[in-house]
């Protein structure tokens, strides 16, 4: 008996090794992210969202160019950002992501390791900030309606704002994320598009098809990627009111895989006053919403109204908010999750375990447009290239519009 039950214990022991063996050395991670992406800066070409803006320096990288690898200016662009790390660290690391024929980019795409100094604000390390102090006022508004609701606008006037007060009305909404692949110590990164390979996505690219990762520094991943995790399609407006004075409707064609959608608009009015416009039922920036949302958040977020359901394909800005004030339209669709692991998660995992990696793919799909132009029945890019053929006369107009939104906050910025 006494045999047995040593047996047993050396039996239970190395039935353990598996875990704490994986326990010591972490799974590696792959995501992709995939975008649809229609407008871009008016000409200037992947221009980045509001989050995006903010948090590369309150809109200093507002002329920058896109960061993943991206189609050609002008109408609607596929971009694909590829990031991968694993508990390696081998002195000449090396990995390839094979791809299916029907992406239309080759054999396969290559993953290099980044210089720190060209990271993107999705994969540079966390580092604190001070700020300077603004001046000026914002306006918040937020819901779809005709009409201005009771207790609107919210108002900061940021010059004699309490810190408190600050930092409560540049709350974002708070969205529970995980964190994807990112430069650490002890671990190998790598991403593409990159300076080896930085190939724009074409046109009838497709994902549909197997995936195989093959690294010096992390174990073979392999996932067949399905036709709901295909590019989204692009957003298209069925309808754009035109008239700032009036509530301005929109309409837009539905998205097929899409789980919800977002929009918002910023503008300004005078030297130093910015105002802001969501289409949530709750008051808040707007701008954490603006990028990826994973799919469990974003189904959370249609229950409590601050996203819009798959099924609404209608909104209105409601009368005033923008009047004699320019402004910029943002909009989302964020698209369904596909979360994998090796081997797969079981329904109910025991305590230490752990697989041999995990792998995302997340998708959205978005657009900006300015608002006060007449753009009805168009989608945006069809109205972008009508921009870009048109007569310097009219090119001067989507400036002149511009110029009130960017100005204001500029000033409020100090920028």
């Amino acid at each position: 008996m006494r045999k047995t039950k040593f047996a047993l214990a050396i039996s239970l022991m190395f039935g353990a090794l598996p875990s704490l063996q994986a326990a010591d050395k972490p799974p590696a991670a792959y995501w992709m992210s995939i975008s649809t992406e229609v407008g871009g800066a008016f000409g200037m070409g992947g221009m980045p969202s509001a989050g995006e803006m903010v948090s590369e320096g309150l809109l200093g990288g507002m002329f920058g160019g896109s960061k993943s690898g991206a189609g050609e200016s002008g109408g609607a662009r596929r971009a694909i950002l590829l990031q991968l790390s694993g508990a390696e660290t081998p002195s000449d690391p090396k990995a390839d992501h094979f791809i299916p024929p029907g992406q239309n980019m080759g054999e396969s795409l290559p993953l290099i390791s980044p210089r720190t100094d060209k990271l993107s604000r999705h994969e540079a390390p966390d580092e604190a900030q001070e700020p300077e102090k603004p001046k000026g006022k914002i306006l918040m508004y937020w819901g779809c309606g005709d009409k201005i609701r009771a207790g609107q606008p919210k108002i900061l006037d940021m010059a004699s704002a309490s810190p408190q007060q600050y930092v409560s009305f540049f709350k974002a909404y708070n969205v529970s994320a995980p964190r994807g692949p990112r430069p650490a110590n002890g671990w190998t990164y790598a991403r593409w598009p990159n300076e080896k390979d930085n190939q724009p996505v074409p046109k009838d690219s497709s994902l549909v098809g197997p995936q195989t990762i093959k690294a010096n520094y992390a174990p073979e991943i392999r996932f067949d990627i399905p036709r709901a995790q295909d590019f989204l399609d692009p957003v298209v407006f069925t309808e754009m009111g035109s008239n700032l004075e009036e509530a301005v409707s929109f309409r837009w064609k539905s998205i097929p895989n899409a789980t919800g959608y977002f929009t918002m608009a910023m503008g300004g009015r005078n030297d130093n006053e910015m105002i802001i416009w969501v289409s949530s039922e709750a008051p808040h920036m707007g701008w954490s919403l603006m990028d990826y949302v994973p799919t469990g958040e974003v189904r959370r977020l249609v229950k409590e109204r601050v996203i819009m359901p798959p099924s609404n394909t209608e909104c209105k800005i409601p009368q005033g908010v923008f009047k004699d004030a320019g402004a910029m339209l943002q909009f989302i669709a964020y698209g369904q999750d596909l979360d994998l692991s090796h081997p797969a998660r079981p329904k109910n995992p025991p305590k230490g375990w752990m697989p041999d990696w995990n792998a995302k793919v997340r998708l959205k799909s978005t657009t900006m447009t300015i608002l006060g132009q007449d753009e009805r029945g168009k989608s945006a890019s069809e109205a972008e290239d009508e921009r870009d053929s048109a007569s310097p006369q009219h090119k001067k107009g989507g400036t002149d519009i511009l110029e009130k939104p960017l100005k204001s906050i500029k000033g409020i910025f100090g920028l």
